[in-house]
């Protein structure tokens, strides 16, 4: 028999690391139908059963709403649940024993895990388990996550408890008290063929005003007017604050000093969210993150991409019996695009495991407390604010983070505005770009590709939150957790995770869009310079023209390969613009591994020491100079930077946006990066032309 246990708890509790342990993270993760929220959930064999673990999304209570109470609260009304596993953490229980109140009107078996037991050691904190456990009368487990014998004895307890027959009664006291009784006795002789359970159910919901309960009451032919006038003017609120009443009496048995426990958090938190200084030190940390995420990452995707060419070589050979069409095909479409893909894993892996980190040191939420009063002025939120600036990282990881915002409507505007964000693969063009026409203001250049995609962001941010679809007025109310020393094991989990989740989604689309884009290239007479893409530039040169660049059709041929990587187009011009050197395929192995090595080597110097030494550095050699050689020469090369930055992300964005969002806003995405670079750079050439 499968039995369906429901991990329920505030956000960031530790619900995902629970069953990270007691499924030894053989979990899978999809979506909740119809949202962005993440779903994760397991099955297990205990004995001769089957547990089906699931973890509910965190959330603060059970009212209807979007994306996690409306998922949490559904899930458990309305689908059979053996178990419920509340997670709380212990280091506060007044903000967490909220949930559990509302959980306990459900009339679910549950089990309740007094969580970070550790640091309520650390905070000399004293709770009463055995008082609160008989109060609320609930099984209560002190544990931790880090204490592996604390497995065993939350798996013992999940087998006992499992469909546990249960009838919890609300705790009501003085006239709210005498008022139930007598509406639930009322019930019960109107209905004596339903449980105690299922009368307590609807009971409360009744009292909370839930419109499901109202509706079963009348399909039961309860006299509503009758139940009413026994209600005795009771509303929703005076039901709200006998749970808070019942909160501040189980607070009781926990001792302690209260203003201690956030101590040092507060004394951080001065610093940190200061209007000002929290600012400045959160600019000139971010600045350093990304910094390091690209010192650590870049030397390695090289590295890897170096590898990915030995290979191919050694393939190339391998593979002689083929036709030199199929090996083409093979080598250049399948083979480059997941080595393309593989080659991004070290920047991944540094995105995922510094965003890992902050979360779990409780400095993320502190990042979108700082910088969300200035986001509103763009009807955005701080949440929205980290997404965009791991934007300038990698668009497919920022897609993704939209997840955790709260709005389901700036899910969708903040995903939309990612790809505005000039992300890593831009870099090599700019600074080609710069060297080649900006020569003694490269980094002002550069810097103002960056800018400019924050300024249209913005202001697209303002356009669209006028739409009924963008448009959001929630109030997005957080919570602070404590700052906490991240455990390795929590952040490895969650890095493995989404590592494993860009290899499997990105490959295959990303394999499939090189083959295409080869095949565009290579037929039909093998020729890149008279291709099937170098034709479709020359048909639609006249409609690019006006743009400025476009009157050369290599800089239009080379746009549809950004759409596989933003890469391909200093490679396209490094094969149109160079002189092609003959292909040889002698291979030698010993060779070869001196040059892996070395490869490695100068990875290591680059990555952790920070320097090259000088007769290693390659010298670029690239020159696109000769483009465009007339009075408007430099003004023609802005307006293309400007046309790629603003232009349709890379196919592992795209594919991430509709993997989280669907088609539609996939589709809308892909217009509005058709018209704005379109738009955009055309009013600055014909605006600056004639100025210039």
């Amino acid at each position: 028999m499968t039995y369906t246990i429901a991990f329920v708890g505030n956000p960031n509790v530790g619900k995902s690391a629970w069953i990270n342990a007691l499924a030894k993270a053989d979990f899978k993760v999809g979506n909740w139908a119809g949202v962005t929220v993440e779903k994760k959930e397991a099955h297990v064999v205990w004995g001769n059963e089957t547990y089906h673990l699931i973890d509910l999304p965190g959330t603060h209570s059970l009212e209807e709403g979007v994306n996690e109470e409306g998922i949490t609260g559904s899930y458990l009304r309305q689908n059979k649940v053996d178990l419920l596993v509340n997670v709380l953490d212990a280091t506060n229980l007044a903000a967490n024993l909220y949930l559990t109140l509302c959980l306990r009107e459900l009339q679910i078996p549950m089990l309740v895990l007094f969580s970070f037991i550790d640091e309520v050691e650390n905070m000399n904190m004293h709770i009463d388990t055995l008082a609160i456990s008989r109060r609320l009368a609930l099984d209560c487990l002190e544990v931790s996550v880090l204490h592996k014998q604390d497995y065993k004895r939350v798996r013992k307890a999940i087998c006992q408890m499992v469909q546990k027959p249960v009838v919890y009664e609300p705790l009501l006291q003085g006239e709210t008290e005498k008022c139930y009784v007598s509406m639930f006795n009322y019930l019960q002789a109107v209905l004596p063929q339903f449980s105690l359970a299922a009368l307590h159910r609807i009971l409360c919901g009744y009292m909370e005003n839930d419109r499901l309960a109202y509706k079963q009451l009348e399909s039961f032919s309860i006299n509503m007017e009758q139940l009413q006038s026994m209600r005795k003017g009771i509303d929703k609120l005076v039901w709200l604050k006998e749970r808070y009443q019942a909160i501040h009496g189980l607070m009781y048995y926990v001792s302690g000093d209260e203003q201690g426990h956030y101590a040092k958090t507060r004394k951080l938190d001065r610093i940190f969210l200061h209007p000002i200084w929290g600012l400045v030190l959160f600019l000139l940390f971010f600045t350093t993150l990304l910094f390091l995420i690209f010192q650590l990452a870049t030397p390695w995707n090289d590295f890897i991409a170096y590898l990915v060419e030995v290979i191919s070589r050694y393939a190339y050979v391998g593979l002689s019996f083929l036709p030199n069409f199929w090996r083409d095909a093979l080598l250049k479409g399948v083979v480059a695009g997941v080595g393309g893909v593989l080659s991004f894993l070290p920047l991944m892996l540094c995105l995922y495991f510094f965003l890992a980190f902050l979360e779990e040191s409780g400095y993320m939420a502190r990042i979108s407390f700082l910088m969300d009063r200035i986001m509103r002025c763009f009807h955005l939120s701080g949440k929205s604010f980290v997404a965009l600036m791991l934007g300038f990282g990698c668009n497919v990881p920022a897609i993704y983070a939209t997840k955790a915002m709260d709005s389901e409507q700036q899910k969708k505007l903040t995903a939309l505005l990612v790809p505005f964000m000039s992300c890593g693969a831009r870099l090599p063009l700019y600074a080609l770009f710069a060297s080649a026409f900006f020569t003694n203001k490269g980094g002002i250049m550069i810097v103002t590709m960056y800018a400019l995609g924050i300024c249209m962001a913005l202001l697209l941010a303002l356009l669209f939150s006028k739409s009924k679809v963008f448009a959001s007025r929630a109030m997005v109310i957080g919570e602070l957790p404590l700052y906490r020393i991240p455990r390795f094991s929590v952040v490895w989990q969650k890095v493995k995770k989404e590592v494993m989740e860009y290899i499997k989604k990105a490959v295959g689309i990303v394999s499939l869009a090189m083959l295409v884009m080869w095949g565009l290239a290579y037929f039909p007479n093998g020729n890149m310079a008279s291709g099937y893409i170098a034709q479709g530039a020359k048909a639609v040169q006249p409609f690019f023209e006006p743009l400025g660049f476009g009157n050369r059709w290599e800089s239009i041929a080379a746009l549809p390969g950004g759409i596989i990587a933003k890469e391909t187009i200093v490679g396209w011009y490094e094969q149109l613009l160079q002189a092609q050197k003959p292909q040889t395929y002698e291979l030698s192995f010993q060779e070869d591994i001196k040059g892996i090595v070395k490869e490695a080597k100068k990875a290591f110097y680059k990555s952790f020491l920070f320097f090259l030494p000088q007769e290693e550095e390659r010298e670029n050699t690239i020159s696109v100079s000769m483009l465009w050689q007339d009075r408007h020469a430099k003004l023609r090369a802005f307006c293309f930077m400007v046309y790629v930055l603003f232009s349709m992300p890379c196919i592992m964005s795209l594919q991430a946006m509709w993997h989280v969002y669907g088609w539609r806003l996939t589709l809308f995405s892909i217009g509005l990066m058709l018209f704005v670079p379109y738009v955009s750079t055309l009013f600055i050439f014909q605006l600056f032309r004639l100025l210039l």
